[in-house]
């Protein structure tokens, strides 16, 4: 048996690809911790995997190991941080800042009942009022969850971030001006959005993350506001302005986004998207995304089925797709409806889990919109 060094396993997973791989070697590195009693690297380990699933995943990963997390803490609460993460005061401070990333991801897995997912709220707003934290990251995660639930709770909950302080725990200005300026669209008052994005656009206000960060995020904001208003050919400049600058391997994928505007200014180009990403969202895991691209898939199969003179498509689909035709010829109207019904199991589950009919009344728009 090999001696056990954590420094080696961290470089050891850094060095490879992100997303299944690295994760399953991150999984051997907490194999390892856990069984030499190593509580800092045991802690640090799992939250490095949280990161993973995260941003480069779909962050089912992370809601599966973060519980874990929250055992070894209460067990030794008073855990040491390890040197790649000695900017965090101890591995508490590091745990509260990755929680936030649990809030913002439970609201995507109606395999959490919405009892636990308040559970993480409260458990949350305990720690952080304990560890001498305010709530300012609590409410605009709050936000974020009720959105498309309450939209009362949600703007109540924006208003109370907004009200609250910046301290240790807060998301970085950028990513906090990106939530500011999402409300704003959201709410469709743009020209407040379009005063608060100034310094991102210029520049003067970027992320830790990156300097395109918070520029990519402000412009997928954008894009967003447009497709929703239907707004196509200006929700396509904001598609060419992201799509050359997006940042490898990390979250501004866009495609199913892409794929529904370019279904209504490039037939062509959208058909293209189709077949490049059709099996990524195929294998997606997260509810919500199946949920989002489901839609998106929705809105340009019957764009196309509208254009296309024929009422057949081909496209390069292998046996794992349910629908799979040896010939490579598939009906439009059967696909489409493939992607209606897998977007009407997910909206049911979510509906129930929700105790709304948010997400039935969002696929019902998505099916009379395109008509």
């Amino acid at each position: 048996m090999s001696e056990y060094e954590p420094k080696t396993l961290k470089k050891a997973y850094n060095k490879m690809e992100h997303g299944s791989a690295r994760i399953a070697a991150m999984r051997g590195a907490i194999q390892a911790a856990d069984q030499q009693g190593d509580h800092p690297f045991r802690i640090f380990f799992r939250l490095d995997l949280c990161r993973e699933s995260n941003f480069y995943d779909d962050s089912m990963d992370m809601m599966v190991v973060f519980p874990e997390v929250l055992a070894i803490i209460d067990k030794y609460p008073d855990t040491p941080s390890t040197v790649f993460n000695s900017n965090f005061k101890d591995s508490m401070a590091h745990i509260l800042w990755v929680y936030k990333w649990i809030l913002s991801s439970c609201t995507s897995f109606y395999q959490i009942p919405m009892e636990d997912c308040l559970k993480f709220y409260e458990d949350f707003k305990r720690r952080s009022l304990a560890y001498g934290y305010n709530l300012r990251p609590y409410y605009k995660c709050k936000y974020g969850f009720y959105f498309h639930i309450d939209r009362a709770a949600a703007e109540e909950a924006f208003h109370a971030f907004e009200e609250l302080p910046r301290d240790a725990n807060s998301d970085c200005k950028a990513c906090e001006r990106n939530t500011v300026i999402n409300f704003y669209l959201r709410t469709d008052q743009p020209k407040r959005a379009a005063e608060l994005s100034e310094e991102i656009e210029n520049f003067s206000l970027t992320c830790g993350g990156g300097r395109m960060r918070a520029w990519l995020n402000m412009k997928e904001n954008y894009m967003d506001y447009y497709l929703r208003k239907r707004e196509f050919e200006e929700a396509e400049k904001y598609c060419r302005l992201i799509d050359p600058n997006r940042i490898r391997n990390d979250e501004f994928g866009a495609w199913d986004d892409f794929l529904y505007c370019y279904a209504y200014r490039n037939i062509g180009k959208a058909l293209k998207i189709y077949k490049n990403n059709w099996k990524d969202w195929e294998e997606e895991r997260c509810p919500w995304s199946i949920f989002e691209i489901s839609l998106n898939n929705i809105r340009f199969f019957q764009e196309l089925g509208r254009v296309r003179k024929r009422k057949t498509v081909k496209l390069p689909l292998d046996r794992s797709f349910p629908l799979y035709q040896e010939s490579g010829q598939y009906s439009i109207e059967e696909i489409c409806q493939y992607y209606y019904n897998r977007a009407g199991k997910m909206a049911d589950c979510f509906d129930r889990r929700n105790g709304s009919q948010a997400c039935q009344h969002m696929l019902r728009e998505a099916v009379e919109y395109a008509k």
